[in-house]
Formats: C-alpha cells, sequence, structure tokens
C-alpha cells in the first residue's frame, strides 16, 4: 500500500484581543454603500440609513463606502473592483450586503440589512477571521488576519486587507459645506484588489493560515484615523463570492510571529500507515509546549482517535493510534493547543 503525506501550510491562530465590531468566531456582514459626491440622491435617505446601521447595527457588520467618481479624492481603485465584481447597479446610492444589492436607503433597506445580519451571526460560519494592526507611528500600519476553516471546505479561496479611512471632511452635493464621511475605503494592502490566494483548493478541518501585509499612509495622516478590514473571498469563475468579514481600529495591536518560527522548527515524519494503525514522530526544535491534544480526524471534520496532554519538546517522540478502521481516503492529524493548531494531511490509497 502506497503512503502519501501531503503537508499542509499551518499558523498559529492569536487568541490578543482586537478592538472590532464583530467576533472573530461568527459570520459577519459586510455592508458596503456606493455612492458619490456629486450626486444629491446620495445626501437623502441613503445618507441617513447609512450613519443610522453604523449607530444601531454594530454587532457582527462592518462597514465602507465605495466613491464611483474618478474626480474624486474620495475615489480608489479598490472600492471601483469590488464594486464591478457584485451584482450590478445602473445607479448610486446602492447597499450592497455581503455583495447582494439591498436596494438605495430607507427603512426598507436599514430592515432588511439589520435582519440578515442578525441573522447570519446565529449560523455557523464556513470560516473564522481574527485581525490585528499596528501602527508605526503616523507612517505605515501592519495588518495580521489569520483564516481558520472549521469544517473541511473546497474552493479558491483569498484573503482581502483593506484600509478604511473612518472619517473624511469633503463636499456632497445635497448637503450644504463640507461634511463628514464616514469608513470611506482607501486602499488594498496587496497589489490585487481581492487580496493574498490562499494555496490549495481542499481544505481540512482546522486548517489555520495567518496572513500579513504593510501599507504606508497618506501623508499628513492620523493612524488613529483608519480601520483594518479583512474579507475572505471565494472566487468563482471571474467573480469572488464573499465569504466573512472581520476588521479593527486598534492600531496597537501585538503581531506574532510565532508562527513563522513554528513553520520553520516543527518536524513531522509518517513511520507507518495503513486500515489500521497510524505512527508518526514530531518534534520542535526550541520551543516548548504542553498540554497538545492531538485528533485524528476524517476528511469531513469527524474525530476518530484522540491523544491528550501531549508535550511539543525538542526530541523526537513517537505516538501510535491503533485499532483503527479506515477506508482509502484522506485522513488529517491536528496538533491542538490553546496557543496553535498544526495540520498534517495522510492521504492512504
Amino acid at each position: 500500500m502506497r503512503i502519501f503525506i501531503l503537508f499542509l501550510s499551518f499558523q498559529i491562530i492569536s487568541f490578543i484581543s482586537a478592538n472590532a465590531q464583530g467576533s472573530e468566531t461568527k459570520q459577519n456582514g459586510l455592508v458596503v454603500k456606493l455612492s458619490a459626491t456629486w450626486c444629491p440622491v446620495c445626501a437623502g435617505n441613503a445618507w441617513n440609513s447609512y450613519h443610522w446601521l453604523m449607530d444601531n447595527v454594530k454587532n457582527n457588520a462592518f462597514y465602507f463606502t465605495a466613491h464611483s467618481s474618478s474626480t474624486s479624492r474620495l475615489f480608489s481603485q479598490a472600492s471601483s473592483d469590488i464594486i464591478r465584481n457584485f451584482d450590478l447597479s445602473a445607479y448610486q446610492p446602492a447597499f450592497y450586503l455581503n455583495g447582494v444589492n439591498k436596494g438605495t436607503g430607507g427603512v426598507a433597506t436599514e430592515r432588511e440589512i439589520k435582519n440578515s445580519i442578525e441573522d447570519g451571526a446565529g449560523q455557523s460560519p464556513v470560516a473564522t477571521l481574527k485581525t490585528v494592526a499596528r501602527a508605526t507611528g503616523n507612517t505605515s500600519i501592519k495588518a495580521q488576519v489569520t483564516l481558520t476553516f472549521p469544517k473541511s471546505v473546497n474552493g479558491t479561496y483569498s484573503i482581502g486587507l483593506y484600509l478604511v479611512e473612518k472619517s473624511v471632511k469633503e463636499i456632497q452635493t445635497g448637503l450644504s459645506g463640507t461634511v463628514e464621511h464616514k469608513n470611506v475605503l482607501r486602499n488594498s494592502f496587496f497589489t490585487q484588489t481581492f487580496g493574498e490566494e490562499i494555496a490549495g483548493s481542499i481544505f481540512a478541518a482546522g486548517y489555520s493560515k495567518t496572513v500579513s501585509a504593510n501599507i504606508n499612509l497618506p501623508a499628513n495622516s492620523l493612524a488613529s484615523n483608519y480601520e483594518v478590514i479583512a474579507v475572505l473571498w471565494n472566487k468563482k469563475g471571474v467573480k469572488y463570492e464573499f465569504v466573512n468579514v472581520h476588521g479593527t481600529s486598534d492600531m496597537a495591536g501585538v503581531l506574532t510571529n510565532t508562527s513563522e518560527k513554528v513553520n520553520e522548527e516543527f518536524n513531522f515524519l509518517l513511520l507507518n500507515a495503513n486500515n489500521a494503525e497510524i505512527n508518526f514522530q514530531f518534534s520542535n526544535l526550541s520551543r516548548y509546549f504542553k498540554n497538545v491534544t492531538i485528533n485524528l480526524r476524517d476528511i469531513l471534520g469527524r474525530t476518530i482517535q484522540q491523544k491528550k496532554d501531549v508535550q511539543l519538546t525538542d526530541y523526537l517522540q513517537t505516538i501510535h493510534f491503533s485499532n483503527l478502521r479506515l477506508v482509502s481516503g484522506t485522513y488529517i492529524l491536528s496538533f491542538e493547543s490553546p496557543e496553535f493548531i498544526v495540520s498534517r494531511k495522510v492521504l492512504v490509497e
């Protein structure tokens, strides 16, 4: 029987806190308002509805405004790309929830968005996100987002990181003088608007990856006036479908490089695997962790066997899963602790 070991990329799940509107463990909603400074209608119900939603629908909701006019200083290419990716709209204003057009504003739009966000928060998310950001003075921001799939999934996924300016003073046709525009989408942290593609198309339960990126702030900016929003997309054809969102306005977050260290130093060796047993060895060169749980799961995330209170040290130790009744297919060895998840995929033919 041939045994193939396919190594998954893995990262550390960060447990540091971030100041965010939505939970990193729930399904969050992304509200995008298509607007334009030259648009008089954008100063009516749409203006009031956007402010009402931001004030009253905070839990599990993230917001940004996408300005359509390339002549406005509020315009960004990232805004244009995302709006073109959503349901087509021949007008502005338009409200999008998770890429779906929900109308031009008013009570009906507000109610539909509010109810949908609350309903979504009660459902099990396909993926969870945890976003952390740290500013270097008022010159740049480094952002880090950790993606985790609670259950096994298939797809072509990418993580986008976006810089959102919380308050910008600018004119608005239909309103007098300069007014405060809220949560204006400024730029993507990546060259591609929809971010960094996650390698692979089949992801096991517990798969985790951390993505980091830096962005320079415009001159004379205050880092405290920015929010970082991370969006997970699933590419289908030429379109990117919304999966989940998370963000932070805390620019003093603690970023971790533990994942890089573990990635460099974790050793894994499969000794034997068949329908009845799996034997393997593992170690970590310089880091010590206790209370590690090793789960053997099938591709659907169901636990077959488990070893608790294992220590991860610098010496090579052997673990033996026996009395198994496996069928041919893919199985996951997941090393889990309060600080990290490391996964290895074993394909038995």
